[in-house]
């Protein structure tokens, strides 16, 4: 592993750590963290391995940066993820690169899973979420008006799962190359 690696490693457990700080206390990830994030860990990557191409260098930090924030994309669109995760997931991406950034959405699905069902049990709201669930598919096939579906809506703390996600992603990473 080299110095830059290691230097981006670091710039990104900052990030990461206090973007799950203030999306637990504010329920926002701030521009301030992660543009800064993004742009310097493009930065790097082109001083540190030039324009490279799917698996160094910038190219690959620009196509994983995209390719790992499109994921949240749609849920952004309908407001039930916000841009600040999106950024966030576009900064991961920057600094791990290709094939890293693989694990990493994998790694992110799973713990954002696992948060989202113990957060659910948590508030005791399984049978009204699935309830839920079954209203919004009553609508999709015009079952129901789309009135009845109005469900009080849960904040989940995405930026945990992400920063969970990464580190088990920069875990097996370091492992791999080890």
């Amino acid at each position: 592993m080299t110095p830059s690696h290691i230097a981006l490693w670091i710039v990104l457990g900052m990030a990461l750590v206090i973007s799950v700080v203030t999306d637990v206390l504010r329920r926002r990830i701030l521009d301030v963290v992660t543009y800064p994030l993004m742009v310097v860990a493009l930065g790097v990557r082109l001083a540190s391995e030039g324009v490279g191409g799917l698996e160094t260098g910038l190219v690959s930090g620009v196509v994983s940066g995209a390719g790992l924030a499109l994921v949240l994309v749609p849920a952004a669109l309908r407001g039930r993820m916000g841009w600040g995760d999106v950024k966030l997931m576009a900064g991961v991406g920057a600094v791990l690169g290709f094939p890293a950034v693989m694990a990493a959405a994998a790694f992110i699905s799973l713990v954002g899973a696992l948060q989202a069902v113990v957060t659910l049990l948590w508030h005791g709201a399984v049978w009204e979420t699935l309830a839920d669930l079954v209203r919004r598919w009553a609508v999709r096939v015009r079952w129901m008006q789309e009135g009845a579906v109005d469900a009080p809506r849960r904040h989940i703390p995405y930026g945990v799962a992400i920063a969970l996600g990464t580190f088990w992603a920069m875990w097996w990473q370091h492992d791999r190359l080890g």
